[in-house]
Order: C-alpha cells, then sequence, then structure tokens
C-alpha cells in the first residue's frame, strides 16, 4: 500500500506519536509511508530523520483563511496526483477540511479518507460539520469509547469505524528509572507515601478534586506527599486552592512541565488521575506500564486500561472522598498494592503494544480498500 498521513500540529505530543508509530510500522511492513505536515512540524522532522517522504510547504490552516487554505489545496492536489496514494489517512480538522476539499476537487478518482478521532471532545453538529464528515470513508477511535462515540455522529453511523488503542512507548515506560527526581523535593521525608500525577493542569484532569481528597488523606496519613508534573491554564487556580486547603510544600510539590516523565513516575509510590473527560489516558497507561499502582475515575476510555480490582482502582468523578477512600487503601494494603500493577503489566503488554497498533490499523487500511478502493463501483 501507499499511504499518506497528514497531521495539523505543529508540536509534539501523543496524536503526533502515534502518527509517528503508525508511519514507521507500516515503512518496516514494507509499505510506502508519506507525510503532509505544516512546515517545521516536529513530527516531520522525525519522520524525515527516518527516511520517510515527507511533503513540504504545508501550513494547514482552517477554510476562513482562505488565500491560505486555497494554496494548501492547489498543494495538495499536485502532491496527491504526483505521488498516487492508496489511502489518507487523517488525524485533525484543518487537514481534514483540506483533504475533502481536495476530494471534492478531484472526484471519483479520489483515493478513500480514513480519519482518526484522538481525543475525547465531541464533533460539534453544525451544518459544515454535517457535510463535512460524511465524506470521509471510515474512521478509527483512540479507544473502544472514542470508537462508540463516533458512531453517534449523524450521517455516519454505518460507515467502517473501529476502535484501536494508543499505546505507551514501552522503551521508555517499562520498569523504573534508577535516577529520580524524589531528590529535588526538599520536603520529601524519609518513608513518606508520594502519590504523583503528569498530565495538562486543565479543568478536565479534575486536578482540583484531586487537592480536596488529598487535604482528606493528609487529615488521616501525614506520611503522604503528592506531586504534579505539567503545567496549564489552571496553574494559578490549583495553586489557589492548594494554599486555601493550608496544602503547604510540606505536602504537595507543583513540579510544573518535565521532559523526564520516566523518571517522573519512578519516584512514585502510587499514581492518581481523577479527570472528569478522558478519550484513553495515555498517562495512565505509562503509570501501569512503569508498574505504578493507579487510582483513576470510571469516564471515557479509563475503564479500558483500569480495570477496578485487577488492574486499579476506580472511582467515580467529582467525588473526592471515594478517591481518598481508594488512595488510603493501596497506601494500607500491601497486597494490593503488589498485586494489582502485576496483572496491570500484563494487560499493558498483551492489549497495548506498538505491534497490535501497528498490525491492527494495517488490517483495517485492508479492510477499507476492499470496500472503498477504486474498484468498489466494478
Amino acid at each position: 500500500m501507499r499511504i499518506l498521513h497528514t497531521n495539523m500540529l505543529r508540536g509534539w505530543g501523543g496524536q503526533s506519536n502515534r502518527i509517528l508509530v503508525e508511519a514507521t510500522g507500516a515503512k518496516r511492513a514494507g509499505h510506502e509511508v508519506a507525510i503532509a505536515a505544516p512546515e517545521g512540524a516536529v513530527l516531520g522532522q522525525k519522520c524525515a530523520a527516518l527516511g520517510i517522504d515527507v511533503w513540504p510547504g504545508y501550513r494547514m490552516r482552517p477554510p476562513i483563511l482562505l488565500p491560505i487554505f486555497f494554496s494548501d489545496l492547489a498543494r495538495f492536489c499536485r502532491d496527491v496526483a504526483r505521488w498516487k496514494p492508496d489511502l489518507i489517512h487523517l488525524h485533525g480538522s484543518q487537514d481534514t477540511w483540506l483533504c475533502v476539499a481536495a476530494k471534492k476537487r478531484v472526484g471519483a478518482t479520489f483515493p478513500p479518507i480514513i480519519r482518526s478521532k484522538h481525543n475525547i471532545f465531541k464533533w460539534r453538529t453544525s451544518y459544515p460539520n454535517r457535510w463535512l464528515y460524511p465524506q470521509i470513508d471510515a474512521f478509527i477511535g483512540i479507544s473502544d469509547f472514542i470508537e462508540r462515540q463516533i458512531g453517534e455522529f449523524p450521517g455516519i453511523e454505518r460507515k467502517p469505524r473501529v476502535g484501536i488503542h494508543s499505546v505507551p512507548d514501552l522503551t521508555r515506560y517499562s520498569g523504573r528509572c534508577e535516577t529520580t527526581v524524589r531528590e529535588e523535593i526538599a520536603a520529601l521525608k524519609r518513608g513518606m507515601f508520594l502519590w504523583g500525577v503528569s498530565a495538562r493542569l486543565r479543568p478536565e484532569k479534575g486536578l482540583d478534586n484531586l487537592l480536596r481528597a488529598f487535604a482528606l488523606l493528609r487529615a488521616r496519613r501525614q506520611d503522604a506527599h503528592l506531586l504534579l508534573a505539567g503545567d496549564g491554564s489552571e496553574r494559578a487556580a490549583l495553586d489557589a486552592l492548594a494554599a486555601e486547603l493550608k496544602l503547604g510544600p510540606d505536602a504537595v510539590t507543583f513540579l510544573g512541565f518535565r521532559e523526564d516523565v520516566p523518571r517522573v513516575l519512578s519516584a512514585l509510590d502510587g499514581y492518581v488521575l481523577p479527570s472528569r473527560e478522558e478519550g484513553l489516558g495515555t498517562a495512565i497507561l505509562e503509570a501501569l506500564a512503569v508498574g505504578l499502582p493507579v487510582v483513576a475515575t470510571r469516564v471515557g476510555g479509563i475503564p479500558e486500561s483500569v480495570i477496578h480490582e485487577k488492574t486499579g482502582l476506580l472511582v467515580e468523578p467529582d467525588q473526592p472522598q471515594p478517591l481518598a477512600d481508594a488512595m488510603l487503601r493501596f497506601m494500607e494494603d500491601d497486597v494490593l498494592r503488589r498485586s494489582l500493577p502485576e496483572g496491570a503489566r500484563h494487560h499493558i503488554e498483551t492489549n497495548f503494544t506498538e505491534t497490535a497498533l501497528v498490525h491492527k490499523t494495517l488490517s483495517f487500511y485492508e479492510s477499507v480498500l476492499q470496500t472503498c478502493g477504486p474498484d468498489r463501483n466494478q
């Protein structure tokens, strides 16, 4: 197959990493792969370094910016005609508009289009979107939950779709690092139980409820400390809430954004993520792969990796007391704290590997080509 990926993001994150895994896996399997991404995008740089064809010069802006959009459209039509992909795999809104516009311009000879949905936010059922998404031939969700959510959008209920889990980088997140960030935490005394989370500090992550739960936990166990690694729009509000709850530096440490997440996770005794919404929870997969006891909320795709009482503990969102109780349970039950991570590692190594991701994606490509390929009308 000749597989073209498109991606509108310039920076790096879970979405870009997944595309890189899909692209390099397809290349190793003997397929030809190309990437259309914005000029200077980190994904494009990483793909070029690995010998994947990168189409330069795109800006990937919304259609409302007509001169830029039509310039990209002309370039995209030329590149598709030159390279002749068998299928095109889209990953974002702006590249979706670009590709669908190219399909309408080129006509029946345009290759099948697959769109991945990487986040929890529902597509708005606006008139433009009601026109846009039915033009796509097939869909992939990063979890079974997202796959079901895709099927709720009007006009695409009968389109082929599948849930294929995103995966942690098991070369980075497999066991503990020899050095950790514990020595950076001046208030962390010997023998203290270190809870932590690595996440964007945004409302949907529920970190305000984590602080409330941790205040309840500290009222019972003074030997607990909480580490928050990440940055985002809620940082100031979380600082203020910690002060209001009298959670000082002896109780809570804000590490800020970190590049060395494996060293952060390796410092922890337990991981907790009280999300209000979550498409899958890649950060949880990383914690499970490291071997941490995990407490999380029963939302979105989280229960696909955190199976209650088997790979971790689940509580309902926005309920600080049950969250505190689950954290306390791990602190006080040594057997549970050892046994659940063992089950979690087996679950991750069986169901959340790059090999499984690539195999399932390529199999879906083949099925889409059989039903939506150039011979479908013959």
